[in-house]
């Protein structure tokens, strides 16, 4: 199973862009110039555009990868704790 969830924080992830930097200085301790140059360099990479585009993507690719394991893409709606299996085209 490759469980995705809703409400996912690296949806739009650069509209979190301060949240995130302060979440590494104050949290974990990083200076702030550090923190924004690695949000630069690494939010492109793992931005997420769709919650279920994406895990529907990482099946695929896994499928591709790993040819003889059977991956479902399941989905967790936070809202009332359901997963669901989600339907492939």
């Amino acid at each position: 199973m490759l469980i995705g969830h809703n409400n996912c924080g690296m949806v739009n992830l650069f509209a979190h862009k301060e949240i995130f930097i302060k979440g590494l200085v104050d949290t974990a301790g990083w200076d702030r110039e550090w923190a924004e140059e690695h949000f630069m360099h690494f939010a492109p990479m793992f931005e997420i555009g769709n919650e279920i585009d994406f895990l529907l993507r990482e099946v695929k690719r896994l499928r591709l990868r790993y040819p003889k394991i059977c991956i479902a893409p399941m989905f967790y709606h936070i809202e009332d704790n359901l997963p669901c299996l989600i339907r492939e085209k």
